[in-house]
């Protein structure tokens, strides 16, 4: 018994050291083996600055894949694809100046075959035929694109005169850079003195290609964060608001509490709550209100669920206590905007990191004229939201539905 035990022992030590005994390097690259043979090239297909191109690939057993050369703003470059694919994209030409790219298959061993040359033709770069501008506002500047339907990653790079604030020699200077990928988009620069200023706009690519600038000389309106500490609930007739599950935690005057981003001290209604539903503020000042800024559930409701997804803001200088409409009047219609944008159908869709960003730190709603809102900016005492949908209830008959936001913050003027 003894004798056995021993030899298990043996025998396990030995497959230890066996197993952790290193191996040579299993090198199967054969660094004589020739070149690959060069790809046929199928078909070039030109795009908004760039193009695809198709090609079908030698049968070689060293083919590791293929790679396009080319020179972009007077570097060269590159672009790799495996064997299992026949396709590869050039881009980042800031003209349609006709271009000469280079397809090489390469091998196991890295060696290239001979450069087949391809014609290329990049069709105008979105730089060139997007559309934007830049426009007052209130507390600063609006700059605005638009036509970007290829939803092409692009830079709005805003600068300033510092003739306007130094009184020294003209030198413009960089204010902000706004990215996105939307097909229209507005952004806004915020806390300026409302005195005149020259200011400058042009658009830019992740590869240095730019656009024309257009130039403004602008004076933004005059614009501050409206107080809240008089708010009061004006609990009017026809109001609606049971909290969710009758908590304090979700109660009415946590709209404007203050606290921007959190999961608790939210607003939220309760789930039987009708559809459209509306509640009254006291604004306990006269305002004229220019922008509303909204504060979600903090990682809650993107784009989902009880967030709000429309509804209209109503100004009163003079509510009929007993809740009815008629001494209300408009101040704007709004639905959450979603910078990749909806569906076709308005459904949500893909949700991007530009999306993400927009919904939790920089949703806005401007207040503009239009036919149903000719006076958005008239003197109020009193607000009324009214709730018309959540992303549970829009599009569809419901009658009841549930409603959260965490905050929302007033931008205006005050009147008193």
């Amino acid at each position: 018994m003894k004798r056995k035990i021993f030899m298990f022992v043996m025998i396990a030590a030995m497959m230890y050291i066996s197993g952790c005994k290193e191996e040579g390097r299993l090198d199967h690259i054969d660094d004589s083996a020739p070149a690959p043979a060069p790809v046929t090239l199928e078909k070039v297909t030109n795009n908004p600055g760039g193009a695809v191109i198709k090609y079908s690939i030698p049968i070689d057993k060293n083919l590791l894949g293929v790679k396009v050369v080319y020179t972009r703003n007077g570097e060269i470059c590159e672009s790799k694809a495996s064997k299992y694919t026949d396709t590869l994209v050039v881009e980042g030409f800031g003209s349609t100046a006709p271009q000469e790219v280079l397809l090489y298959s390469v091998g196991v061993n890295e060696k290239l075959s001979e450069p087949v040359t391809v014609s290329i033709n990049p069709l105008v770069p979105p730089v060139q035929t997007v559309t934007f501008d830049i426009e007052e506002g209130f507390g600063g500047v609006i700059v605005s694109l638009e036509e970007n339907h290829s939803n092409a990653n692009l830079a709005l790079v805003l600068l300033s005169d510092t003739l306007f604030t130094s009184g020294e020699k003209r030198q413009w200077i960089q204010m902000q850079t706004f990215h996105t990928e939307s097909a229209a988009r507005k952004f806004s620069r915020r806390g300026l003195a409302p005195k005149a200023m020259d200011f400058a706009v042009y658009v830019r690519d992740r590869w240095g290609n730019t656009s024309d600038t257009v130039y403004r000389t602008l004076t933004p309106l005059e614009e501050i964060k409206l107080p809240k500490t008089e708010f009061r609930n004006a609990a009017l007739p026809t109001d609606w608001f049971s909290s969710a599950e009758g908590s304090n935690n979700y109660r009415m005057e946590n709209l404007w509490n203050g606290v921007e981003a959190t999961n608790s001290a939210i607003y939220a209604s309760a789930f039987s709550s009708p559809m459209p539903q509306w509640v009254t503020i006291d604004l306990g000042h006269r305002m004229s209100i220019s922008r509303i800024q909204k504060w979600p559930r903090a990682n809650y409701e993107l784009y989902s669920g009880s967030g709000p997804r429309t509804f209209e803001l109503w100004g009163s200088d003079n509510p009929n206590p007993d809740g009815s409409w008629e001494s209300w009047h408009l101040l704007g219609e709004f639905e959450q905007f979603k910078p990749s944008g909806y569906g076709e159908g308005r459904e949500v869709g893909p949700i991007t990191d530009e999306d993400r960003d927009y919904w939790y730190n920089r949703t806005e709603f401007e207040l503009t004229p239009t036919d149903n809102a000719q006076d958005p900016y008239m003197t109020v005492t009193h607000l009324r939201l009214k709730f018309t949908s959540s992303y549970t209830t829009y599009g569809t008959e419901a009658t009841q539905g549930q409603i959260i936001v965490a905050e929302f913050t007033f931008w205006g003027q005050l009147k008193d």
